[in-house]
This record gives C-alpha cells, structure tokens and sequence, in this order.
C-alpha cells in the first residue's frame, strides 16, 4: 500500500512545506508523499492504494481567493468524500470542505486566533471513532484569520471554540474529519508558525510581545496530537 497522501496548499517554495510535512509525520508516525494542489495534478490517480489523506494549513493562501489552483482543490475535497477514503483536514483545509460542502467563510479580525486554546468536544464526538476517548474540553493548536461562518449541511459538529463556534465536524456518512485548529502541530511547531507568519497577523510591537509572552506560558497538546496516528487505525 501507498504512503498516506499530504495535499499542500502551499507555494512549493514556502519554507513552511518541509516543516508541515515533517508534523504531519511527527504526529501520524509514518511517512507522507506531498501533492501540491497549486500544480493542479489532484484527481483520482493520486488517492489510487492510499490508506490515508491529510490536508494542511496554508499561511498565503485563503479558500475564497479566486486562483483556479484553489476552485479545483475544492473539487478535490469533494471526490475523496466521494471515495470515503479517511482523511483530515485542518486550517485553510477545514475551511475548504466546508465552502465546497456549501457553507460560508468569513473574514473579521475578531474572529482570528492565534495560540493554544480549549475547545469543547460535543456528545456526538465523545461517541466517534476518532474522537471518542479525548477529553471533553481539550486544548489545540489554532492560527488563522478566515472563519467557517456557517457550516455546511452534511455534516455534524464536532467542537467549539470560546471565540469560534464552529471549531471541528465530521462528514455525514464518510470517514472525513476536519478542523479549524491543528492536531499536527505541537506547542513547539506553533510557535515556529508564529515566528514566520506573525506579520500575517499584526506588526504592532506590543501586540506581538504580548502574544510571545501568552504562547510561551500555553499548555502542551499531547491529547489532540495522538489524533491522526489514531486515524490510520480506523477502517
């Protein structure tokens, strides 16, 4: 069998693809291959014998740009719910299947977040495969700006945030989980994030002394870190 499939939504040359490849096997334990979706080559060929995928965050990208690369990635979302093959999106990944799903992506300062925060699993998660087993409350990785506004219909909520509501679902009737906040990325691989990307964020020095400070003094996530090993064990 193929290794489990890595979609990047980044630049080939983003410093960060090596550094999400290398947290993508960090936390699933096995080694990935990597498709770039800005080369447009996704389709049925690369998911032949795959026993897994996994989407990525991207920090130069937002599924709403109009670039063709993003609309077809959308439509690649869409064939592998289609061929219920496993897989987990996060980040700019969890706001594309929803958007190709239907739902709605929305841009508003109030709405970013970025650091190691709790959020609360539902009943229906306690219950799944995957998610069953976590803590009820349990803290995550999270970066962005864009939000899932409304989620789509088919699919059912699986978290919420204390600042976004609509932090994790799981597709109706097919093994494809997805999530605002990172479970690739550890305390430390957020904070290499922060590092690169914090201008994304703000250049106003206070505000990122502040955030320093707060990010330093977070948590680890070894809960929410097991999850994608986990997932190469569902069938």
């Amino acid at each position: 069998m193929a290794n489990p499939l890595l979609i990047s939504v980044r630049d080939k040359n983003d410093p960060m693809v090596q550094h999400e490849r290398s947290c993508f096997e960090g936390r699933s334990g096995v080694d990935v291959d990597v498709e770039f979706a800005i080369e447009r080559n996704l389709g049925e060929r690369v998911l032949e014998d795959r026993p897994a995928v996994f989407f990525g965050g991207s920090g130069a990208y937002s599924v709403t740009d109009p670039d063709p690369w993003i609309r077809e990635a959308l439509d690649f979302f869409l064939l592998v719910v289609e061929q219920k093959i496993p897989a987990y999106a996060s980040c700019f990944a969890f706001q594309g299947l929803a958007l190709a799903m239907g739902g709605e992506i929305s841009h508003h300062p109030d709405f970013a977040e970025m650091g190691i925060i709790p959020v609360q699993l539902t009943p229906d998660a306690l219950k799944d495969p995957l998610f069953g087993g976590l803590p009820q409350s349990v803290m995550v990785a999270s970066g962005h700006n864009d939000h899932v506004s409304r989620l789509p219909a088919g699919v059912t909520r699986f978290a919420v945030g204390d600042v976004v509501g609509n932090q994790a679902f799981k597709v109706d009737g097919a093994p494809f989980w997805a999530s605002q906040f990172h479970p690739e990325l550890a305390k430390s691989d957020l904070l290499v994030r922060w590092n690169f990307y914090r201008d994304v964020f703000t250049t106003d020095p206070t505000e990122i002394a502040k955030t320093d400070a707060v990010l330093e003094a977070s948590p680890e996530t070894p809960e929410i870190n097991g999850l994608l090993a986990k997932l190469l064990s569902i069938r």
